[in-house]
């Protein structure tokens, strides 16, 4: 039996392994922290006791390769959509506004119906969205922004502020002037132009570690896996027989495949820069962004709705836990996590200041917040929650340099943005590449 050996234990290394498992390879996956999920963990908070995840994701109907992982390894049934695409909206100045899309209508119909009673636009900001539609299967110029193509698209400011501009930077954690405008098209051509239901949001039922981790770590070991947390990798050595694995604690592992499911800038100070060195230097020119998590633990319960988006304010979702849990994991009444992406803009800003801004926020959008209590509040950076190459740079594949080499990660090219899904296709294509061997 051929051992393949796996680097990582986030979505794409797990997705990896999964996948080779079913198909009768011995697998190893190694993971250099004590728990798997890479950038996608929950823990317990010591004061509270509520499970806390690192960061709120949401999944969408379109993530077909995630719901297969989920299915494979048992967790799929705690995973929850809605019955049709509806987000809500809070404004600071403005109230409360809501974007639901029709599922008995077809594409685009359902979009037309849904924009046009979304309140925070007027009717005039619809027609453009035409142009949106016409460009939709367009090879777009790689080093087209978010922004630039919105404007060539004519969106108006009004569409910009209550839809455009949020999605942009809840999808792709990155501002529109930043932002690839290839990948905004892959996220609409996914979720709003695929199947009819492809739109509708889903989230976990429990804390994210509680999602995947122990349900992956058992259906890898059932089909004679194996997982080894703690154990940091330091080197990647190919050569003509296979590859060669140097690990912190002195351990030399060889093994006949070996993909690589790390982040780009760990995985640059694994590999020799002059054997892989266009690959090393490529890797060195990913760009990290932050998302910030604010954790609000309130004396009474004041929010009906699961999740909302914040209009007109810094901070721009507010998670329910409570709600989106139910009785399936530990949040207790009054705990909101509030949730700001590509947030270079305030890395300097002192968790203190994070979390009066974050109060003062929900007070303009959430008047009734002001009469309760903060009994206890937890800040949470992402510092690489995502990474980008700058356009000029090619994003890797797959197949490296090496034949026996491969890499897997939500930033490889999947044609995806930085996404779960992303990181999942990455791992099963991985997977596929070895046994085409």
């Amino acid at each position: 039996m051929k051992r393949v050996i796996i680097i990582g234990g986030g979505f794409a290394g797990l997705a990896a392994s999964v996948r080779l498992c079913d198909a009768g390879y011995s697998v190893t996956l190694l993971e250099r922290r004590q728990q798997l999920g890479g950038r996608t963990f929950s823990f317990t908070d010591p004061v509270t006791g509520d499970t806390v995840d690192n960061g709120q994701h949401l999944l969408m109907k379109c993530y077909r390769e995630t719901l297969d992982f989920f299915d494979r390894i048992g967790s799929r049934d705690d995973v929850v959509f809605q019955p049709q695409f509806r987000i809500d909206f809070r404004h600071a100045v403005d109230g409360a506004y809501t974007l639901r899309v029709p599922s008995f209508l077809p594409v685009p119909l359902n979009l037309l119906s849904g924009f046009l009673r979304f309140s925070a636009v007027h009717w005039t900001d619809i027609p453009p969205l035409r142009k949106i539609v016409a460009e939709l299967h367009k090879d777009l110029d790689t080093r087209l922004t978010v922004d630039a193509w919105l404007k060539h698209c004519g969106q108006k400011p009004r569409m910009r502020r209550a839809f455009w501009d949020p999605l942009c930077i809840a999808a792709l954690n990155q501002r529109p002037q930043n932002a690839s405008a290839r990948y905004l098209q892959a996220v609409l051509q996914e979720a709003f132009w695929g199947e009819s239901d492809g739109m509708r949001l889903g989230y976990a039922r429990t804390g994210l570690s509680g999602l995947f981790e122990n349900r992956a770590r058992e259906y890898i070991s059932k089909r004679g896996g194996e997982v080894l947390c703690g154990k940091a990798v330091t080197s990647i050595v190919p050569d003509s027989s296979g590859v060669r694995i140097h690990t912190r604690s002195g351990d030399v592992i060889d093994t006949y495949m070996c993909i690589a499911a790390v982040p780009p800038l760990q995985l640059a100070r694994m590999i020799c820069a002059e054997t892989f060195a266009e690959l090393h230097h490529t890797l060195c020119q990913y760009e990290p962004s932050p998302i910030f998590s604010v954790n609000l633990w309130f004396d009474r319960a004041f929010m009906r709705e699961p999740m909302c988006g914040l209009l007109g304010t810094t901070m721009e979702w507010v998670f329910n836990k409570p709600v989106l849990y139910g009785d399936h994991d530990r949040a207790s009444e009054g705990f909101l996590t509030m949730v700001v992406s590509a947030a270079h803009h305030l890395l300097h800003m002192s968790n203190d200041d994070l979390i009066d801004m974050a109060c003062r926020e929900l007070h303009q959008v959430f008047p009734e917040s002001r009469c309760a209590e903060v009994l206890h509040a937890r800040v949470i950076c992402e510092h690489a929650a995502t990474c980008a190459l700058p356009f000029s740079y090619a994003v890797p594949k797959t197949q490296t340099p090496h034949p026996r080499l491969f890499l897997a990660g939500d930033w490889t090219d999947t044609g995806l943005p930085p996404t779960i899904e992303g990181a999942v296709r990455s791992g099963y294509a991985a997977a596929d590449a070895i046994l085409l061997k």
